[in-house]
């Protein structure tokens, strides 16, 4: 017997960097059935897409960025300064991951609510058969599976299978060995669709509590005062520090805008009170992407450039990092343009808590 799932979008698309929710992003493709057909929203256009640029030829490729966006977003993800399951950070930036977090049943939970979807979970003491068996029987049904194997950090994505193999996606479709299985970490089976049951209210907690997450503040005065003490023995690894630091908000502040500044996605199906949307639409685009507004997005890369980091260096430091973070007119800027990325947080989690008494 052999099934293989129609509908696939290899990953990442475009700016993704978290290689879970990005494989979620696109298993979510197939699982609520996007097709070439299925209309995409432009948002910087705001209108479903009329094919007027290149980006319009991949339909499907869209659809799963937009759920990255939404997904990144639900998950409160997008409002950190790191990723949890990076574990050279400590303490995190966002509530409810410690130390050593691995996907956690309750991270899952929420965004199976958020996005509709029910699912079985198995971990590396799990049986090869069952887990096999599970697999096949949800593909067969038209849903596919999450997996995590020898590298612990990267999910695949299960999308088909013949008699002898199990065919997995990530940026293309090849086999799994035979020994796969043995080598599992982790995997989740999509088994079905469900009622979204997420709403608007707890949405906007969620991303409230992030946003003003005792780490999340921390943070700024934890910046100020390595710039503080920057030294010729020290340099690097304060250049280092930012330059991580920077590298997560520059890119998830932008999904979470994309997110709320679109008319038809996972996250206006749960937000629909239209005064809302409008609000959360403005304060999302003025102050994470608006360009030549302070906007966190530009900010960013302004602090990529303020460390001489770029796509030349392949937005890694470099011993010029060092030279430049020394210098006190670039410490003043860096703490200046820090200081209006957390700013624009601060004027986001308002907004959000002003929407939130309309709600209640």
């Amino acid at each position: 017997m052999e099934k293989i799932l129609e509908h696939q979008v290899p990953f990442p698309v475009g700016a993704e960097s978290d290689s879970f929710t990005a494989a979620l992003a696109s298993a979510l493709v197939i699982a609520r059935g996007y097709t070439e057909e299925t209309p995409c929203w432009c948002t910087s256009k705001r209108r479903r897409c009329i094919h007027c640029s290149p980006c319009g030829a991949h339909p499907l490729e869209r659809h799963q960025e937009s759920v990255y966006h939404c997904l990144l977003t639900a998950s409160t993800l997008a409002f950190g300064f790191d990723y949890p399951w990076d574990d050279t950070v400590n303490p995190h930036s966002l509530p409810g991951f410690s130390g050593g977090w691995r996907w956690e049943k309750s991270f899952v939970d929420a965004l199976a609510r958020f996005a509709g979807f029910s699912y079985r979970r198995f971990d590396a003491i799990s049986a090869r058969e069952e887990v096999l068996f599970a697999t096949k029987s949800s593909l067969d049904n038209g849903f596919p599976t999450l997996l995590r194997l020898k590298d612990e950090m990267k999910w695949l994505l299960a999308v088909g299978y013949d008699a002898e193999t199990v065919y997995v996606l990530d940026s293309q479709l090849h086999p799994l060995p035979d020994n796969g299985c043995f080598m599992l970490r982790d995997a989740i089976v999509i088994t079905g669709s469900r009622v979204p049951d997420m709403s608007c209210k707890e949405l906007l907690e969620r991303i409230a509590s992030a946003l003003s997450y005792e780490g999340h503040t921390a943070l700024e005065e934890t910046i100020i005062e390595a710039l503080d003490r920057v030294t010729e023995e020290n340099a690097m690894d304060t250049a280092g520090m930012l330059c991580g630091i920077n590298g997560v908000p520059v890119e998830a502040r932008w999904h979470a805008a994309e997110a709320f500044c679109s008319d038809e996605n996972l996250l206006s199906n749960i937000c629909t009170d239209k005064e809302i949307r409008s609000r959360l639409s403005d304060i999302f685009w003025t102050r994470y992407t608006k360009d030549g507004n302070d906007e966190t997005h530009g900010i960013g890369w302004k602090i990529w450039g303020a460390l001489g980091v770029g796509p030349g260096t392949g937005y890694a430091i470099t011993p010029q990092s060092a030279d430049l973070i020394l210098q006190k007119q670039t410490q003043q800027t860096l703490k200046r343009l820090f200081a209006k990325m957390f700013e624009n947080d601060r004027a986001v989690c308002a907004e959000i808590r002003a929407c939130l008494k309309r709600l209640s």
